[in-house]
């Protein structure tokens, strides 16, 4: 990978995050306009939702949740990892499953063969 498609890379990654960011914004004010995240309620008071879960475990309240939550994020990046793989081909770039690509036509013969010359009585 070039510095090029690295920096190429890493500006996609922001500003992908920076879309997710500005999508969940008014998701995010809404909950908190609900009473999530306001102090005087009890962490116990709310255990289903995604958000406070997420809160308890960045807490450390709920250790066995976050070690279930890694299992599974880590089970996520291995089906990423094995799709990855199975459609990347460096030539081709990426591709569905099944893809063969076009074969690569053979190079043109030249017009001259060259052939090795050997007289009767010479040995090499």
């Amino acid at each position: 990978m070039t510095d090029a498609d690295a920096t190429s890379l890493a500006e996609e990654i922001r500003l992908l995050v920076e879309m997710v960011v500005e999508r969940a914004a008014p998701w995010l004010e809404g909950v908190v306009a609900n009473g999530h995240g306001v102090p005087e309620r009890e962490a116990a008071d709310c255990g289903w939702c995604p958000l406070c879960a997420v809160v308890a475990v960045a807490r450390g309240e709920r250790p066995e949740f976050a070690a279930r939550l890694v299992e599974q994020l880590g089970q996520l990046v291995a089906l990423l990892r094995a799709v990855l793989a199975d459609r990347w081909d460096p030539e081709h770039g990426f591709h569905m499953p099944g893809f063969s690509p076009d074969p690569k036509p053979e190079p043109a013969s030249t017009r001259v063969q060259h052939i090795p010359v050997q007289w009767r009585g010479e040995e090499s």
